[in-house]
């Protein structure tokens, strides 16, 4: 039993955790070494950069979507300067031309409501020519730009545009003259009217670009992402093997240390007859270069003193030996 105790107790050598070496593990079988791979012949990671390269391409259609939907807005905003400038001149010519304590005289008159008219025949023109890809934006469109790769309702971006004509921003302004002041005063009230309509349209062409800035910045960060992670999946090396490998190299770290030190719970009587039955562990360094040969064992044989001879040179020099002799007379 104490040959047996020992021999479980008994130090097992075991190479550096830092080192090279493969660790063998209790079942007597060496650990198999992680080895260095790239995710690239992973077939788990190939189906995941497969989806990774699909949600990359959607992500570029709806870049080019947001660039589309912001260049329509900046051209329609182009156009709606430009008719803002007509009316704002066809308000001074109202405002003129309705003033009753410095009244134009009938040329003048004339001249104005000529502009006036020439004014409101432009704006028209200009809702009619400004386009986009075919698209006429001023003269009252709906448009969806998909700016995601999703479905959600956030990964669509809706414009929509009233017409910017004459007849869009106010009905009454298409048959105003001011060729009286009566009639100029009407046409002024129209006009002002217009104009408001104008800013709100204006309005949600601002609201609607700083949306495609927003999804723009989003695009460009998430493509960003997803080709790091498209980057890390298909070309960084992995080790395979790694969980295996530290798993038996942590049963040999608690066969070296946990064992030997559950000894130190035992009784002194119990260490000293174990110390006496063990044999101590001899290091791996130490065992290759140990030689035992034929000769070197018959020599220490014969230098060794038989059992006999022991026993009677204790007998001879025991100190405690006395002779004693007897006469006896006859």
């Amino acid at each position: 039993m104490l040959s047996s105790l020992a021999a479980l107790l008994a130090p097992t050598a075991l190479p550096s955790p830092r080192s090279k070496a493969q660790f063998p593990p209790a079942t007597g079988t060496q650990l198999p070494v992680p080895r260095m791979s790239t995710r690239a012949t992973d077939a788990f990671s190939i189906v995941l950069g497969t989806t990774e390269a699909a949600d990359i391409g959607a992500l570029i259609g709806a870049n080019r979507n947001v660039g589309e939907g912001a260049s329509l807005l900046q051209v329609a905003d182009t156009g709606l300067d430009e008719i803002s400038d007509a009316l704002i001149r066809m308000k001074a010519l109202a405002t003129s031309a309705s003033s009753t304590t410095a009244p134009l005289s009938r040329g003048d008159r004339a001249i104005a409501n000529a502009e006036f008219e020439a004014l409101r025949t432009e704006v028209d023109r200009i809702a009619d020519r400004t386009e986009f890809n075919d698209i006429k934006v001023l003269k009252g469109v709906s448009l969806a730009f998909k700016v995601g790769s999703g479905n959600a309702s956030q990964d669509s971006i809706t414009v929509t545009l009233s017409a910017a004509t004459i007849s869009g921003l106010n009905t009454n302004l298409a048959s105003d003259t001011i060729a009286s002041a009566a009639g100029a005063s009407q046409a002024l009230t129209n006009v002002t009217s217009a104009i408001d309509a104008l800013s709100t349209l204006q309005s949600s062409v601002d609201g609607a670009a700083a949306s495609f800035r927003t999804a723009q910045r989003n695009l460009t960060s998430g493509k960003s992402i997803l080709s790091d992670m498209r980057t890390d999946l298909l070309e960084r090396p992995v080790t395979i093997g790694t969980a295996d490998y530290l798993a038996n190299v942590t049963q040999q770290e608690f066969l070296s240390h946990a064992v030997p030190a559950a000894a130190g719970q035992l009784s002194s009587g119990a260490r000293v007859l174990l110390a006496s039955s063990q044999v101590p562990a001899i290091e791996p360094s130490q065992s290759e270069n140990r030689t035992f040969s034929e000769e070197t064992v018959q020599t220490k044989a014969a230098n060794r003193p038989s059992v006999y001879e022991t026993s009677q040179n204790s007998k001879s020099s025991s100190p405690n030996d006395t002779t004693h002799s007897v006469d006896i007379e006859a």
